[in-house]
């Protein structure tokens, strides 16, 4: 009862202090907003029993969709349900969603993480030298380390995303406030609360604002549940904020089009990594062409932890590709390795 409690508590803090913030625009009440989310996440995820019941105990969902060979199922905006969602995921293991965020969002979110990567640049050229961050609250609230947070942020995990033109979304207090306003205003929490049959949070570590350059290699194939625990449950939502895939001169994903219900042996068959998949294993293990969508700006792609997919490479694609990746759980059900960040 007490931790229930706690978890209370937590919940009307972040809800206070997001009307506080909505209230004075003020950089420290973001800042501080930020921050709660994160704390608020660990105490509810820790308290907090299946509210609304464990969606995979229900019958199959009826099959609403025939994608061609190669293809995914791909529908507009209007027609994302929590049924057309569950129908995809459990019988093909993604859906495309047409016209997610409007152009003119799109090209707002890659201007802010344009300006992200250059406040994190300033932020690290004062570590090098030395300096404190004397950086002005403007830019902190565009890139800011949790304070306190114990190597929150620290890490080869965080290395890695930077050697691919990513930055954590909770790193950037603005930017993520605005993606979590347009997700309410899409909708997005109560698609989640009847897929999950629980309340959503967001992972720390998986949420993530992209700016990649076209690759020198192929990619490494990989599903998102090599780095997590058993028994979880996931859905991302990885939006294209710049128009990118098959037909373009910008990278977008390649998938194994079809619904996979556990983790594929990662690391043999001449993988360069112990979490990655080759892409000898990917041609012996699953017949049928792969998936290689066209994104414009703005059209989104929902997939689970268990979705085997690459970033796409060709030699026609010699331009970035901008993306947001939101990676939610229901909070009873969290990998335990990701940090809860509570909507």
């Amino acid at each position: 009862m007490a931790a229930i409690r706690a978890a209370e508590a937590a919940a009307d803090k972040v809800a206070a202090l997001a009307g506080t913030w909505r209230q004075t625009g003020a950089a420290g009440d973001l800042l501080r907003l930020r921050d709660e989310r994160i704390r608020a996440g660990a105490v509810v995820d820790a308290a907090l029993d299946t509210a609304w019941g464990d969606r995979h105990a229900e019958p199959a969902p009826p099959d609403l969709f025939r994608p061609a060979p190669g293809e995914l199922p791909d529908i507009a905006l209007s027609a994302l349900t929590p049924d057309t969602l569950a129908s995809a995921m459990h019988h093909h293991g993604a859906l495309i969603v047409r016209g997610f965020f409007t152009p003119r969002a799109a090209l707002d979110f890659r201007t802010d993480i344009d300006a992200v990567q250059a406040a994190l640049q300033g932020y690290l050229d004062a570590r090098a030298e030395g300096r404190e961050d004397d950086r002005p609250t403007s830019q902190k609230t565009l890139f800011q380390p949790v304070p306190k947070s114990g190597g929150l942020h620290k890490g080869a995990a965080t290395a890695f995303l930077g050697m691919s033109g990513a930055v954590g979304t909770m790193l950037s207090p603005l930017v993520s406030q605005r993606l979590l306003d347009r997700f309410e205003t899409l909708g997005l929490r109560g698609l989640l609360q009847g897929y999950f049959r629980d309340e959503p949070c967001l992972s720390f570590y998986k949420s993530v604002l992209r700016r990649a350059e076209p690759l020198q290699h192929p990619a490494e194939w990989h599903q998102d549940g090599a780095f997590m625990d058993a028994g979880i449950d996931s859905l991302n939502l990885w939006v294209a904020l710049s128009t990118c895939g098959a037909g373009t001169d910008s990278p977008g994903m390649d998938l194994v089009p079809q619904r996979l219900r556990h983790i594929v042996q990662p690391g043999t068959n001449g993988a360069l990594f112990k979490w990655s998949v080759s892409g000898a294993t990917v041609a012996e293990d699953f017949a049928g062409p792969l998936a290689r969508p066209r994104f414009e700006a703005g059209d989104a792609l929902f997939f689970d932890h268990f979705n085997l997919h690459a970033t796409s490479s060709a030699p026609e694609f010699t331009r970035a590709r901008y993306a947001i990746e939101t990676w939610f759980f229901p909070k009873s059900r969290c990998a335990v390795n990701q940090i809860p960040v509570l909507w």
